[in-house]
C-alpha cells in the first residue's frame, strides 16, 4: 500500500513540478501573466496580432547566483516588474506547440513604451523570446550572433532564461533583442515622411529578403541564382505604413543599380559595386553565414541596412536555427556553398560576388584573418560553444520534459554538431587552399613543401617577428613557436603529412601562408 501511495505521490509531484514555488534555475526566470479576459474570465490567449496586455516579472540578479521562483514577490530579486504587450511571432514556428513571442515593455498605463535595460542589454522596449522549437542545441542563434559581433558588426544580444506563462512552465528560451533602428542596435538615421530628396532620402533603411507575411509590404522581387524561383524583399524600416513613394523609389533604384554593377563585375570604386556596398560587411556576412551553412540565408531572414549618405551593408545576422547541420532534409551540409546548393540560393548577386576576383581575393584573405588566430578560429568557436552549453545545460532536461520534440539525446546531438563544424572548417579551407597561394608575402617559411624543418626567411631589417602558429585544415592550432633573432627555425616534423596554414605575426600584423608537409 505504501508503495502504491508513493507512486501516486511521485506522479502528482512530477505533474506539478514546474508550478511549485521551490522551482530553482541558474538562469533568469521570466514570469508572464496575461490580463483576464472580461468575457471568459480566463487569462487572455496570446495571438499573432494584436498584442495582448500582460504583466511580466524577471527574477534575476546576476549570472553567478541562482534564481528561485519563490522570489517573485521579492523586489530585491526582480530586475523587471511591470507591464508588457505580447504576441506570437515567427512564420513556420507559429505552427509549433512551443511558441516564440515578441513583446514590448510598457509603462504602467499599458500603452506608452518603456525603454529599459534587461539582462545586461542596452535600454529598449522591443524584445523577443525565442522558443528553440526546431533547434536541439539551444545555441545556434546566440553562437552566430556572438560570432557576428566579434567580426565587428552589430548582431542581436541574447540571454538564456526559463519562462512561466500564466502559471505554466514553458521551458528554456532565448531572451533576445529585436532587429530595429536604435543607437544600440542598427545605428542609422531616423527617416521622416518629408525625407524625400537627397541627402535625406539616402537613409536610413532596413529591409530584408524574406517571405511576405500579412503585415509586410513587398518592396521588389528578383530572380534566384538558378532562375528557378523568385526572391522577395520587404520593407522593415521605415515601417511599410510610413515609408513614402519617393523613399521606395530611391531604395529600389539603388539596390538594382548595385545588382547591375555586380552582374557586370564592375569593380570601380566610383561607379562599380564597391561604390554601392560596404564590401567588408558583405564579406563578413557571407563568411559567418557559410560557416554555419544556414539553409535560409540569402533567401529568407536576410537583412540589409543603409544609413544616410553611406553605402549599403549586409546584416544584421538573423535566424540560424537551420544551420550547422541542423536540417532534416539534408540542406545544411558541410560540403556545399549555400548560394549554389540548388535551393534557397537567393538573388544572383551573392554567387556573382563570390566569383568576382576583386571580392573573392578579399573574402579569402578575410577568412584566414578571422579563422587563423582570429575571432572565428576553430578553437575559439569551440570554446564559445562550450560556454553557451554550460550556461543552459541544467535547463535542458526540464525543457525536454515539457516539450519532448525532435531529438531526445541532447549530448549526442551536440557531439554530432561539433563534428559537423570540424568538417565544415576542413571543407572551406580546402576550397580556399589554392587561393591561399596568393596571400603569401615575405617573410615566409621555406622550403615549401617541407619534410618538417621550416626556416623563416625574408625578414626585413627592423621587423619584429613575434611568433609563428601552424593550423590544421579544421582550423585547430597545432603548433605555436616564439621567434627571435637566434631562433628562426620551426620544426613541424611531428605533424602528419597534410596541408597546413601558418600565421606569422610581425609587429602586430599577420602574414598567412599555406604549407605542404610531406
Amino acid at each position: 500500500m505504501r508503495r502504491i501511495l508513493l507512486i501516486i505521490f511521485l506522479f502528482i509531484w512530477q505533474g506539478c513540478l514546474y508550478a511549485q514555488e521551490d522551482f530553482f534555475s541558474r538562469l533568469p526566470i521570466v514570469i508572464i501573466n496575461t490580463d483576464i479576459d472580461a468575457v471568459t474570465g480566463q487569462p487572455a490567449p496570446i495571438v499573432d496580432e494584436p498584442k495582448v496586455s500582460a504583466s511580466m516579472k524577471i527574477i534575476y540578479v546576476n549570472d553567478e547566483t541562482g534564481n528561485w521562483l519563490a522570489d517573485s514577490t521579492n523586489p530585491d530579486r526582480l530586475q523587471y516588474d511591470g507591464r508588457i504587450a505580447i504576441e506570437i511571432r515567427g512564420s513556420t514556428s507559429q505552427l509549433t506547440e512551443k511558441k516564440s513571442y515578441g513583446f514590448e515593455t510598457r509603462l504602467a498605463d499599458g500603452v506608452s513604451n518603456n525603454n529599459v535595460s534587461l539582462l545586461g542589454m542596452p535600454k529598449e522596449h522591443d524584445w523577443i523570446l525565442n522558443g528553440f522549437y526546431y533547434e536541439d542545441s539551444y545555441l545556434r542563434d546566440p553562437l552566430t550572433y556572438t560570432l557576428g559581433r566579434r567580426t565587428g558588426h552589430y548582431a542581436p544580444r541574447t540571454h538564456y532564461c526559463e519562462l512561466f506563462l500564466n502559471g505554466t512552465y514553458q521551458g528554456l528560451y532565448l531572451f533576445s533583442e529585436k532587429i530595429k533602428r536604435d543607437k544600440n542596435r542598427v545605428d542609422i538615421k531616423k527617416m521622416d515622411d518629408d525625407d524625400n530628396a537627397e541627402p535625406a532620402v539616402t537613409g536610413g533603411y532596413i529591409f530584408k529578403a524574406d517571405r511576405v507575411m500579412p503585415n509586410d509590404s513587398l518592396a521588389w522581387v528578383t530572380t534566384s541564382n538558378d532562375d528557378s524561383y523568385s526572391v522577395s524583399y520587404v520593407y522593415h524600416t521605415p515601417k511599410p505604413a510610413d515609408i513614402t513613394p519617393e523613399q521606395c523609389t530611391y531604395l529600389h533604384d539603388y539596390f538594382f543599380a548595385f545588382m547591375d554593377a555586380v552582374a557586370m563585375d564592375d569593380t570601380s570604386e566610383v561607379s562599380g559595386y564597391p561604390s554601392f556596398i560596404d564590401v567588408l560587411s558583405f564579406i563578413d556576412y557571407m563568411i559567418v553565414s557559410e560557416l554555419g551553412s544556414n539553409v535560409d540565408v540569402y533567401q529568407l531572414s536576410t537583412f540589409f541596412h543603409k544609413d544616410r549618405q553611406k553605402k549599403l551593408c549586409a546584416g544584421p545576422l538573423w535566424d540560424f536555427n537551420f544551420a550547422y547541420g541542423n536540417d532534416h532534409i539534408g540542406r545544411s551540409r558541410y560540403d556545399v556553398w549555400q548560394f549554389d546548393n540548388g535551393t534557397n540560393t537567393g538573388s544572383p548577386f551573392w554567387k556573382q560576388l563570390f566569383e568576382s576576383p576583386y571580392f573573392h581575393r578579399r573574402l579569402v584573405a578575410r577568412w584566414y584573418e578571422l579563422t587563423i588566430g582570429g575571432p572565428l578560429a576553430y578553437d575559439t568557436v569551440m570554446a564559445l560553444i562550450d560556454s553557451l552549453e554550460a550556461a543552459h545545460y541544467d535547463a535542458v532536461p526540464r525543457d525536454k520534459a515539457r516539450w519532448p520534440h525532435l531529438v531526445a539525446d541532447y549530448d549526442y546531438h551536440m557531439w554530432i554538431m561539433r563534428q559537423w563544424i570540424s568538417d565544415r572548417y576542413e571543407w572551406i579551407n580546402k576550397q580556399f587552399q589554392e587561393d591561399a597561394e596568393e596571400l603569401t608575402v615575405e617573410p615566409q617559411l621555406s622550403p615549401n613543401p617541407t619534410n618538417g624543418i621550416l626556416n623563416l626567411v625574408g625578414i626585413a631589417k627592423g621587423d619584429n617577428v613575434e611568433l609563428v602558429e601552424v593550423y590544421d585544415m579544421q582550423g585547430a592550432l597545432v603548433i605555436r613557436r616564439t621567434v627571435n633573432e637566434s631562433t628562426s627555425v620551426i620544426d613541424i616534423s611531428s605533424l602528419p603529412a597534410d596541408i597546413y596554414m601558418t600565421r606569422t605575426v610581425i609587429d602586430g600584423r599577420s602574414v598567412y601562408q599555406k604549407i605542404v608537409k610531406l
